[in-house]
């Protein structure tokens, strides 16, 4: 009889999409970018409704830089 080796359940769980992050890095390297461009990078409508505020904070962030 052949058996297994145990994994958890954990191990083959899906690993989730940042599209936060990754709608953020988009716009901080095009800046002033428009819903069109966001659509021609391959976003969907869905995923622009959801994420473009926190994208936009998450890249307005990360573009400031403090100096000591």
């Amino acid at each position: 009889m052949h058996t297994l080796p145990y994994t958890s359940a954990f191990a083959h769980a899906a690993i989730g999409r940042d599209v936060a992050g990754e709608m953020a890095s988009f716009m901080r390297a095009h800046p002033g970018c428009t819903y069109a461009d966001l659509r021609a990078e391959g976003f969907t409508s869905r995923q622009i409704a959801r994420y473009q505020l926190e994208a936009k904070n998450l890249a307005d962030r990360l573009s400031t830089r403090r100096v000591a």
